[in-house]
């Protein structure tokens, strides 16, 4: 008795197809290249799978339109999500053009897509949709992306507790933050041991991105060059 072989079922399924080493840069980059390397092994055992555009849900192929076109972006060293400075999640739209793939980063902000630019080149591993055919979906493409990656979660999600020392460069003025704070009342200043917050009304000092403001009227004192100023914030960088 012969049995059927996986090649006679007609059947498609989707699965993520990871490309490693990318370099984002700006708000979109020409994919094409990249995928066709990915594709080139991606189906089970290692073998090729065509690179076209998957029109239907049930045609193989790469997803390109609809809302399951979208790319999930990892550091390419840590292997966690990738975030912006403020802990939104940066994924990406993959959109195809006369044979050209792009990919496109966005943000969510406030619940609506926003498009997100790299302000330098990035290395991140991303993850694409394939709809495979039945005998060329790889055994381990349900779990594949837990496997290959840290976590579903963006990088530094929670964000993480960060302690410098700020140089008094004169009267009033201090050097900038090295890091970018979740929020501009997340910082605490040390001013010789006493501490000193952003928040409420007359506030001592306020934060800019990473500049540090400081208000000898709401403080009631100066700083100057010989005081020692220690900053506490949380950041996601």
């Amino acid at each position: 008795m012969s049995k059927i072989q996986s090649k006679q079922v007609e059947h498609v399924q989707s699965a993520y197809v990871r490309v490693a080493g990318l370099s984002a840069s700006g708000g979109s980059n020409t994919v094409t290249t990249a995928i066709t390397t990915a594709l080139s092994t991606a189906g089970r055992l290692g073998v090729s799978v065509p690179l076209q555009v998957s029109a239907t849900e049930n045609a193989v192929g790469v997803i390109t339109t609809g809302s399951y076109n979208r790319v999930e972006l990892w550091n390419g060293t840590t292997k966690q999500k990738m975030s912006d400075a403020s802990g939104n999640e940066i994924f990406g739209r993959l959109t195809q053009s006369g044979g050209v793939y792009t990919l496109t980063y966005y943000t969510i902000q406030s619940g609506t897509e926003t498009a997100y630019t790299f302000a330098s080149a990035t290395t991140v591993d991303i993850e694409f949709a394939y709809r495979f055919d039945f005998h060329r979906i790889p055994a381990d493409s349900a779990i594949g992306v837990k496997q290959r990656n840290v976590d579903d979660d963006s990088d530094g999600g929670g964000g993480d507790i960060f302690q410098e020392q700020i140089t008094v460069t004169a009267l009033n003025t201090l050097n900038a933050l090295t890091k970018t704070p979740v929020a501009s009342t997340a910082v605490v200043l040390l001013v010789n041991g006493v501490a000193y917050s952003p928040a409420g009304g007359s506030a001592p000092f306020t934060v800019t991105g990473k500049t540090i403001s400081w208000s000898s009227t709401n403080a009631t004192f100066d700083i100057e060059t010989t005081d020692r100023v220690i900053a506490h914030y949380t950041t996601f960088e």
